[in-house]
């Protein structure tokens, strides 16, 4: 009964993952749309299923502990999967252990994938609106003068459209 409760709580570890991949899509739209306020929503809706999906690891970590119990293993080390898998001895049970975990690990890659596109896009992004203000803007030079020397009074020369002393 544990391990059906440890498969169980795999797969709705996965389906809140694979929510959270569905949201990073919408992420990525609104990056791309510089639409602030569904980048705002989705960023929001990502807090409440990482909240979840905390919380739904710690129910998936007691049920491995259940099923180790119920094994006679009294330790509470944290074993992976693949170690839990080595204690299933039906090979049907074993299987839907692993097809759990394999699924688990697939959502898992994509959603690193998108993640990592996501902070790509949001870098891109930064690096235009960096440049963007430069050229508007210009670059202030560097006036190091000497500490022993008295600063003489000049003033920095712009190459941008933009005065932003004013």
């Amino acid at each position: 009964m544990s391990l059906q409760n440890l498969i169980n709580s795999l797969e709705s570890l996965n389906e809140l993952n694979e929510k959270l991949l569905q949201l990073s899509e919408h992420k990525k739209q609104a990056i791309l749309n510089n639409d602030f306020d569904e980048l705002t929503r989705t960023t929001m809706g990502e807090s409440g299923l990482l909240k979840a999906i905390k919380n739904q690891e710690a129910v998936r970590q007691e049920m491995a502990h259940a099923f180790m119990r119920e094994k006679g293993i009294k330790s509470h080390l944290d074993l992976t999967i693949s170690e839990i898998s080595r204690l299933v001895f039906e090979p049907e049970e074993k299987a839907r252990l692993l097809n759990a975990q394999k699924m688990l690990v697939s959502t898992l890659r994509e959603l690193k994938r998108a993640n990592d596109l996501n902070q790509n896009l949001v870098s891109q992004s930064l690096s235009f609106i960096d440049f963007s203000l430069n050229l508007l803007v210009g670059e202030e030079e560097s006036t190091y003068t000497r500490p022993d020397q008295s600063p003489t009074v000049r003033t920095p020369k712009r190459n941008g459209i933009f005065d932003a002393r004013a």
